[in-house]
């Protein structure tokens, strides 16, 4: 990613990525796009209200058990240690269904806003959605089966694999949405314009290959570790949800290509060992970005400069058989000359000479020593 445009790459959709979006706006319209009978004629009057119905369903089974077994017990049927084990089991089927419940009613809010905003992320797993999906539709149902376990059961549509089978018993297991992120440059281009920089926005004091002082911010290749570690954080910032966006909306990468990235756990690029080859992948792409977008900044110091001045001035002065005395330029004769004949003072007075503390060395790096070196190479360079 050596350029990055936000609306360029949401105009590069791969025919995958066309598909899910067909896919989404045919279950946009069948929400949100009602016909007035549909609106007026609604046996569940929201999308969870197709598992809200079985969820109750569910409860009353599970209620009917639990009196199932203490009727047996009642009757001799099976013994204190069965009873206690068997509404331990109840207990279990209790909790499960109310973390379901409590979960996959979260999941299915967060998808439909998405789906009504907009929002949803092309990077998000389509086996995932096709679930989400299903569940609106009323198309997965939950049930317990033979053990008496909470699941989730059913077929779903993937917009690019088709039909698939759906066994859900873990709420941790329900999936969620994916939005769409801020393309992560808006985090690079600050950090990329500071690299090199000290806290007064300059570039850091080095000495270069003359033993010279020089501001410099450096070639890219002595940030590598910087860089590494404001990668890491970014995409630690925008979590597996927002590494997933990053891939599949503004690198545009096909949704099974980013599922195989995500799945292929502890990834070694062979400088670094990442959680996953999908991180890998990121940090590629954004390294390469920062490195196209950092431009170096290289400039004399301004001791080096002061230094060169008053080498200069002094060389100019060698050549023009001037002596420089400290803190004080002055221009001696060239030859002896006899004493001149004392004449009346005149009424114009010569100004004062400045006079210069002694304890100041001849070119110091102050702005004023430095303007008399100046002075000296334009009046000796004629």
């Amino acid at each position: 990613m050596k350029d990055y445009n936000p609306k360029l790459a949401a105009k590069k959709n791969n025919p995958e990525q066309l598909l899910i979006k067909n896919n989404r706006n045919i279950e946009f319209d069948r929400q949100f796009k009602r016909t007035s009978e549909q609106k007026l004629n609604q046996e569940y009057p929201n999308p969870q209200g197709f598992f809200n119905a079985e969820v109750q369903g569910v409860a009353r089974a599970i209620v009917e058990k639990a009196s199932s077994y203490t009727n047996k017990k009642k009757k001799g049927e099976i013994n204190n240690a069965e009873y206690s084990a068997e509404m331990a089991n109840i207990q279990q089927m209790v909790g499960n269904l109310k973390s379901i419940k409590n979960v996959v009613n979260a999941n299915l809010a967060a998808y439909n806003n998405s789906l009504k905003n907009g929002t949803l992320s092309y990077g998000m797993d389509q086996f995932d959605e096709a679930v989400l999906v299903g569940l609106n539709r009323g198309e997965i149902n939950l049930d317990l089966d033979e053990d008496n376990r909470v699941k989730l059961t059913g077929k779903a549509n993937s917009a690019l694999d088709g039909n698939f089978d759906v066994n859900i018993y873990d709420a941790i297991n329900v999936p969620a949405p994916v939005n769409r992120i801020d393309p992560l440059n808006l985090l690079l281009d600050p950090y990329v314009k500071g690299i090199g920089l000290d806290s007064n926005g300059q570039p850091m004091t080095k000495v270069d290959e003359n033993g010279q002082k020089i501001l410099d911010t450096g070639d890219i290749s002595e940030h590598k570790l910087d860089n590494l570690e404001f990668i890491q954080d970014a995409i630690s910032t925008v979590g597996d949800p927002g590494l997933r966006s990053f891939l599949g909306d503004h690198m545009n990468l096909q949704n099974k290509e980013i599922k195989n990235l995500v799945e292929h756990l502890n990834f070694n690029d062979g400088d670094h060992e990442w959680r996953n080859a999908a991180e890998a992948r990121a940090f590629q792409d954004l390294n390469e970005y920062i490195e196209n977008k950092y431009q170096r900044q290289r400039k004399p110091h301004p001791d080096t400069l002061a230094s060169n001045v008053s080498n200069q001035a002094s060389k100019i002065a060698a050549a023009k058989q001037v002596v420089l005395e400290p803190d004080n330029i002055t221009t001696p004769t060239a030859a002896p000359m006899a004493e001149p004949t004392v004449l009346e003072p005149q009424v114009a007075q010569e100004p004062p000479i400045e006079e210069v503390s002694p304890n100041l060395s001849p070119f110091t790096y102050k702005e004023k020593s430095k303007n008399k070196a100046l002075e000296l190479i334009k009046k000796y360079s004629a």
